[in-house]
């Protein structure tokens, strides 16, 4: 497969520059899949090939980028030509100022695991069927509404004329389960799920999640008041926050078009004591890879230290723009090279959980619904909490869903941290994190 790319990338650039173009670029990406979905207690598989190619190609500054979703050379000739055409054309954009140059990998781990390559759709089946079986045995109130899997790998394959030449290869996995209990006439929700880059065979922690969770939802109580104080958030639930809230303050792209709250933030001090990491190179890690979109080697990037703001993620173009160097947080969305995290870490702090939720009056689990809604220009949140807990006596009393509002940046200086970091297998590594100036009703 490698000499196979490596032979369609060559001429996929050599093309490009013999129709005029200026620079080229080609990213060529297969994988495979399969996949099993229940609707209800009833599992169904799926088993997908895809390939995916992209060419970006530039004449002086204006730039333009087609996709094909075959490797057939007669299609990759009509594309490529197709991309020097939309170039000419194209409107030139001031800023641009290249493609990547070829750089050594930043880090040596890659998430490839030969087990998930060797197994069948046929085994998915069974663990899926093997966790609708298990929850009745286990949980008498509580019975399974959907539950699913994923086995997955991949080869990428990125090249220019400026001489990078990057591959890597990946695996992945997932399995998840959605649950519902009744309790006293009452229904409660409930869900869990696991991703990981290896293969994973016990999932015991997954249908104790996805049940309690489904149980203590059907026994939760109204609010019935509005709570102002400390609240702590699961990192499952705090990551989801993060994600729409805090993650787009510090994409370069809305930096530079004025979008990002921490714009001329660099160097103060803005987040308390929060010390915050996209590591693209953390050993296991769900995002972790050699190299982005780009060819850009991964790396572990500070974003923020002891609550001061020390830098941005980054592409090529907007490291360009701000004269620094590219992070390697490249990503393809929507038809163009856009900026996204990698794995996010928080630095864990001094205090246990239970230290940590002794000062709390409310704790947030689950999920969080309406997080899209978030505000990060302003850092303003309102969201539903589905799974919360009020706490009484040191003791954890479930909730039905209330509102969480707050302000990011209001709240910054009241945050502390649990000390035990947990993979919330969403590409977030955090810890339980106690929030003050949040409102609570419900």
């Amino acid at each position: 497969m490698r000499e196979e790319f490596k032979s369609i990338a060559e001429w996929i650039l050599k093309r490009a520059l013999e129709l005029g173009a200026d620079e080229a670029e080609v990213s060529l990406t297969v994988s495979t899949s399969r996949l099993v979905k229940s609707e209800g207690v009833y599992p169904k598989a799926l088993s997908r090939a895809s390939s995916d190619v992209w060419i970006r190609v530039a004449k002086g500054k204006r730039v333009a980028i087609t996709t094909a979703s075959t490797l057939e050379r007669d299609a990759l000739a009509s594309t490529v030509e197709k991309a020097v055409q939309l170039a000419r054309v194209s409107e030139e954009d001031p800023h641009w100022n290249g493609l990547p140059d070829p750089e050594k990998p930043a880090h040596s781990w890659v998430g490839f695991d030969e087990g998930i390559v060797s197994l069948e759709a046929g085994w998915l089946l069974d663990q899926v069927r093997s966790l609708i079986s298990e929850v009745p045995k286990r949980y008498r109130d509580v019975k399974v509404t959907a539950s699913g899997g994923t086995l997955a790998y991949g080869y990428s394959y990125v090249a220019n004329t400026r001489g990078l030449s990057a591959e890597q290869r990946g695996t992945y996995m997932s399995m998840s389960l959605s649950t519902k209990a009744t309790h006293s006439g009452n229904e409660g929700t409930g869900f869990a799920f696991l991703e990981s880059r290896s293969l994973v065979l016990d999932f015991d922690n997954l249908i104790d999640r996805a049940c309690k969770m489904a149980l203590d939802s059907a026994m939760g109580e109204k609010l019935g008041s509005t709570i102002s104080g400390n609240v702590a958030f699961k990192p499952l639930p705090l990551g989801e926050l993060l994600e729409y809230l805090l993650v787009p303050a510090f994409n370069a792209m809305n930096v530079l078009e004025g979008l990002s709250p921490l714009r001329d933030k660099t160097g103060q001090k803005v987040f308390g004591k929060l010390t915050l990491v996209d590591d693209g190179s953390l050993p296991g890690g769900l995002e972790t890879a050699l190299f982005d979109a780009e060819g850009v080697p991964r790396r572990k990037t500070v974003l923020v230290e002891d609550g001061v703001v020390k830098g941005f993620l980054h592409n090529t173009y907007t490291a360009r723009r701000m004269g620094v160097k590219s992070t390697g947080n490249a990503t393809k969305a929507r038809g163009s090279y856009a900026v996204s995290r990698s794995n996010m870490i928080i630095q864990g702090g001094e205090l246990s959980d239970e230290e940590l939720i002794e000062n709390a009056q409310v704790v947030v689990d689950g999920t969080l619904l309406s997080v899209h809604t978030v505000n990060y220009v302003t850092g303003n949140f309102s969201v539903v909490a589905t799974n919360p807990y009020l706490v009484k006596n040191g003791e954890l009393k479930p909730l039905k869903p209330v509102s969480v509002a707050g302000n990011i940046y209001q709240s910054a200086e009241t945050l502390e941290f649990s000390r035990k970091i947990i993979n919330t297998y969403t590409g977030f590594y955090l810890p339980l994190t106690l929030a003050g100036k949040i409102t609570v009703t419900g």
